[in-house]
């Protein structure tokens, strides 16, 4: 299908003949050509943009027009109303417009309720420092064969923290400061790596896990062999969220984990630390000493899907 967000060489149609009138082009065929391109990077270059002649969120901007608006309308099955707005207070995060090339999967290593980690990232000390998104989960003692619709209300639920165009900080150290400011992160609210004690399970905060949420991988990844499960409604939330992303940036869903193969798509890769490698990506391959993602078999199955 072809991204009406995002025009390049080649594309035809009604939004290729909006751009021509936007740009005083004639005639106004529809036809993304050679002129078209050659009319893109002239405004791109006045305006300060990458001259790639590549039509996407930044030059849209730059025009004054935004695509999503003119085919979306009031029937809320056309447009994404399951993404809701929850922003962090200005100051909070960097009001930067910047290109995105990255999409960074990480979790929380805290609880379930996807408000409370906002909240807390506003209230916090440590600076501009938060994900685009987040997508709340199940509490870690709830058994996964009997929640009530209180220990489900915020599973799958997704927030926006940060609009799409600016960044917070979510990598910490790594080699590419460019990585950091072009790319778009999720956060999937669990506890993370968790520790047994007899044949109790327990997060690092001392919440003992039900057995129903517990994941035990063949092997231990970064140090933990046991992990709080990803939900089936956070994994279905995060697979539509990752497309409608990589749909409206332009991001190859295959580049990045889907490339790197089940032996190597969880660990940390020198290349893409150095901002080298785009497309989807985990916190552990630029970062050694964190476990998010961690290998959950039903998390693989999505990463394989994107080569359907």
């Amino acid at each position: 299908m072809e991204n009406r967000l995002v025009l390049k060489t080649g594309h035809q149609g009604e939004d290729v003949r909006i751009l021509q009138e936007l740009l005083g082009i004639t005639p106004q065929d529809g036809i993304f050509g050679k002129k078209t391109r050659e009319e893109v990077i002239k405004f791109q270059r006045t305006n300060n943009l990458t001259p790639d002649g590549i039509v996407g969120p930044m030059t849209w901007a730059a025009l004054n027009y935004n695509p999503q608006e003119i085919y979306a309308d009031t029937d809320e099955i056309t447009s994404a109303t399951w993404i809701e707005r929850y922003h962090l207070p200005e100051g909070e995060y960097i009001h930067q417009h910047t290109s995105k090339k990255y999409i960074f999967i990480h979790h929380t290593a805290g609880r379930h309720n996807p408000y409370k980690t906002i909240d807390n990232w506003a209230r916090d000390q440590r600076g501009r420092v938060g994900t685009n998104y987040v997508i709340g989960g199940i509490p870690a003692d709830a058994d996964l064969n009997n929640l009530s619709a209180a220990q489900k209300k915020y599973d799958g639920r997704i927030l926006q923290a940060i609009d799409d165009k600016y960044w917070g900080y979510h990598l910490g150290k790594n080699g590419s400061s460019f990585m950091t400011s072009h790319s778009l992160s999720i956060e999937l609210n669990s506890a993370g790596g968790l520790k047994k004690v007899g044949d109790k399970y327990y997060t690092w905060f001392k919440q003992e896990v039900h057995p129903s949420q517990v994941v035990e991988l063949d092997q231990p990844f970064r140090g933990y062999k046991y992990f709080h499960r990803y939900s089936d409604e956070q994994l279905m939330s995060l697979e539509a969220l990752l497309y409608h992303l990589a749909e409206k940036h332009d991001i190859n869903i295959q580049d990045g984990m889907y490339k790197m193969g089940p032996t190597e798509r969880y660990e940390f890769n020198e290349s893409a630390w150095r901002g080298g490698i785009t497309g989807i990506l985990s916190h552990t391959n630029v970062r050694k000493d964190k476990s998010d993602v961690f290998p959950q078999p039903e998390l693989d199955r999505l990463i394989n899907s994107f080569g359907a």
